[in-house]
C-alpha cells in the first residue's frame, strides 16, 4: 500500500498537540492530527484546570536535598517514589538530582519564565476563533494559601524570587485570604494571589471546542513508529496504515520518548503519576483555584458544581495500578480544609511527561530536523500549550527566536 502523503502530521491530541495543529493550520499548512483516544482525554483532562503563568519555579531545586528522606521513605508526602521501581528510575533520578542546585534551578527558572511570558499571547488568536472555548474561562486569579507559619516562612524565598522576576502577585494576610475565599477562614496564616491567572471550567471541553476547525483532519490511531526516509517521514500506525509527511510534530506527552527512540534519539523523559479527586457539590465552596501550599494540590471549582482537587506526584511505572494512598492523601486533606462530608465522586490518575530539568523539549530533532518536538511540559501543559503551538509554527516558518535552541533535546547529551 502506498503511504498517504501529508504536509504535516501532529502526533498527539492533547492540549499541546491541538495547539500545534491549530497554529500550523493558521499558517496555511495542511495538517493531520493523530490521536488514538478522544481529544484531550489524558492529562489535558485531569489537570488542575489553571493557567499558571506564574509557575516558573522548577521542582528540581536545591531544597530537594533537605526533603530527600521524606521523598524516599514517606508515603504521606506530596511527592513520593515507589521503591520497587527505583532500579528502573535511577538513571532519570540521577539526572534530576543533578539539576537540584542553585545554578541549574536559576537557569531553568529563566527558561520557564521565557515560555510563560507567552501564555496568553499563545492562546489569543485561538480563542478569537472559538468563542465557545473562551466562554469556559473564568478570570478570578489563583490563590496560594499557607496553612502553617512554617510553610509561609518557607515560601518567602519563592515570593521574593517571583517579585524579582516581575511576576504579578499580591501577598495576603490570613484575613485577606478569608475575604477572597470565606471557606478558608481559620485554615490559613496568609497567602499569595496571582491576579493574572485564570482557570478553565471544563478543560476537555475547552480543548475540544478549540479543536473544532480540525474536524476532518483527525486520524484515530496509535502511532507505533516514526521512520525518517528520503522522501519524507513515515508514521506507522497500529491500524496498519502509514502516513508519509514532509514534517512531523511529536506532541504525544508521556509516550513521546518511545516514539523518538524508534528513530534512534534517546531523550530522558520521565513520567510523573498525577492524581485528582472530584466532589459533586450542591453549592460552590471556592470561586478560584486555591492551593493549600504545604499539601501541593489545587482545589478548583468546575462547571456543574464539581470541585476538583488535583496534584501530588508519584514516580513509578505507567504500568503500575493506581496508588489509592495518593488519592486518599488528597481526599483527607480536602475534607480537613473545607469540612466536607460528601463522598468523593471520582478518582483519576494520569501521566505527566517530565524531563529532569522540568523544562520541555521544543524544536527540531537532532536526528532529523523534519521531526519537531513539543513535549515534556510537566505541570504546565495547558498553561504553555498555546505558546508551544506558536513556537512550533515559528520553527517551521524559519522565524523561531534564537533562544529556542536552549530547549533542544541536545542539552541532555
Amino acid at each position: 500500500m502506498t503511504p498517504r502523503h501529508n504536509e504535516i502530521v501532529v502526533i498527539g491530541g492533547g492540549a499541546v498537540g491541538i495547539a500545534c495543529a491549530l497554529w500550523l493550520r493558521r499558517d496555511g499548512h495542511q495538517v493531520t492530527l493523530i490521536e488514538p483516544n478522544a481529544l484531550a482525554a489524558e492529562c489535558s483532562f485531569g489537570n488542575a484546570s489553571t493557567l499558571a503563568e506564574y509557575g516558573c519555579t522548577p521542582i528540581a531545586n536545591a531544597s530537594v536535598w533537605g526533603r530527600l528522606p521524606s521523598l524516599l521513605f514517606s508515603q504521606d508526602s506530596p511527592f513520593v517514589v515507589r521503591w520497587s521501581r527505583i532500579p528502573q528510575l535511577m538513571p532519570w533520578l540521577l539526572r534530576f538530582l543533578g539539576q537540584c542546585n542553585t545554578h541549574a534551578a536559576k537557569t531553568n527558572t529563566h527558561r520557564l519564565l521565557r515560555l510563560l511570558e507567552r501564555t496568553y499571547s499563545g492562546y489569543e488568536p485561538l480563542l478569537e476563533a472559538s468563542p465557545e472555548a473562551a466562554a469556559l474561562i473564568r478570570r478570578r486569579g489563583c490563590l496560594y494559601a499557607y496553612t502553617t507559619e512554617q510553610g509561609m516562612q518557607a515560601g518567602r524565598a519563592e515570593i521574593a524570587l517571583r517579585e524579582s522576576l516581575g511576576i504579578e502577585q499580591e501577598v495576603l494576610n490570613a484575613n485577606q485570604v478569608a475575604d477572597l475565599e470565606p471557606v478558608m477562614a481559620g485554615q490559613n496564616v496568609g497567602g499569595v494571589l496571582f491576579p493574572r491567572s485564570c482557570h478553565i471550567r471544563n478543560t476537555q471541553q475547552f480543548f475540544q471546542n478549540l479543536a473544532a476547525p480540525l474536524q476532518g483532519s483527525i486520524k484515530r490511531a496509535r502511532v507505533q513508529r516514526v521512520v525518517p526516509q528520503d522522501h519524507g517521514v513515515a508514521v506507522s500506525c497500529d491500524d496498519g496504515s502509514t502516513l508519509l509527511a514532509d514534517r512531523v510534530v511529536l506532541a504525544a506527552g508521556a509516550w513521546s520518548a518511545q516514539l523518538a527512540a524508534s528513530f534512534g534519539e534517546r531523550i530522558p523523559l520521565g513520567v510523573e503519576r498525577g492524581f485528582h479527586v472530584e466532589f459533586d457539590l450542591e453549592e460552590e465552596l471556592l470561586t478560584r483555584p486555591t492551593c493549600p501550599v504545604e499539601s501541593a494540590f489545587y482545589m478548583t471549582p468546575l462547571e456543574g458544581g464539581r470541585l476538583r482537587a488535583a496534584g501530588t506526584v508519584e514516580l513509578a511505572s505507567m504500568r503500575d495500578p493506581i496508588n489509592l494512598r495518593r488519592t486518599n492523601y488528597i481526599e483527607e486533606r480536602v475534607r480537613q480544609i473545607l469540612h466536607l462530608e460528601q463522598p468523593a465522586s471520582r478518582r483519576w490518575m494520569g501521566f505527566r511527561p517530565t524531563l529532569p530539568d522540568c523544562v520541555p523539549v521544543l524544536g527540531p530533532s537532532r536526528q532529523d530536523p523534519r521531526v519537531l518536538y513539543a513535549f515534556g511540559h510537566q505541570h504546565l501543559g495547558i498553561t504553555l500549550a498555546g505558546a508551544t503551538g506558536q513556537l512550533i509554527a515559528d520553527c517551521i516558518h524559519g522565524r523561531a527566536p534564537q533562544w529556542l535552541d536552549e530547549y533542544s533535546a541536545s542539552r541532555f547529551t
